[in-house]
């Protein structure tokens, strides 16, 4: 009888057992690659719905504050058709206004607004609060110049002459300010007021030299 012969097993190379290797592993790759893409993907996608939500959060807010800053302008300057029992009432309708708008979106004219509402309806001490306030947060010297001006007016009103001495300093070293040659000006009549007519005339003397086109500087010439 003829010998069975043996089928040998066909044995794979080292080289195509390598490269179903490298098939595998590029597979694992392109899905792991895809799960990433699809990851970066919902992040992007995510980020650009928060950012659209927040402009039209913000632009909602400016248009609503602006809104309310208008109305409460038109309330003090009398503009605005309805009527008010009394000037004390004007100024509260037109206090809420301004508060709502500044609760919409900060805004340092809107503070000095606010605070003329609360120095007209005579609460001083909420006036001079919102006045810090406002030259503590912000630095535009064309509306901090205006706080300053405005608070120690207020000292005045409430007796407090060294406290608005100290504020008319304030705004008359700052540089390029307005009011600068207002505040040497009404710091001399405060400390003529207090007879310390010496300071006074410093005041405006110095008023006299650094501010030569005043309006105010005959006024200061004659008081001294």
């Amino acid at each position: 009888m003829p010998k069975t012969i043996k089928k040998r097993a066909v044995k794979k190379s080292d080289n195509e057992g390598s490269l179903a290797e490298s098939v595998t592993d590029i597979r694992k790759k392109i899905k792991e690659r895809q799960r990433t893409l699809a990851y970066s993907f919902l992040v992007c996608a995510l980020v650009i719905i928060a950012a659209g939500s927040i402009f039209f959060y913000y632009h909602a807010n400016a248009a609503k504050a602006a809104e309310m800053q208008y109305e409460g302008y038109k309330i003090i300057s009398g503009t605005t058709t309805e009527p008010y029992a009394s000037p004390q009432d004007r100024f509260k309708a037109a206090l809420e206004k301004f508060r709502s708008s500044y609760a919409a979106k900060n805004n340092p004219t809107v503070l000095l607004y606010i605070a003329n509402c609360y120095h007209e309806l005579g609460n001083f001490d909420e006036a001079i609060k919102t006045l810090k306030d406002l030259t503590s947060r912000y630095s535009d010297s064309k509306i901090t110049s205006l706080a300053y001006y405005k608070l120690a007016m207020i000292y005045i009103k409430k007796g407090d002459l060294n406290s608005a001495l100290n504020t008319f300093n304030t705004l008359s070293s700052i540089k390029d300010a307005p009011l600068r040659d207002m505040a040497l000006f009404e710091s001399g009549k405060v400390l003529e007021s207090m007879g310390k007519t010496e300071e006074a005339k410093a005041k405006y003397k110095e008023l006299v030299i650094k501010f030569p086109k005043s309006p105010l500087l005959n006024t200061a010439k004659a008081r001294l």
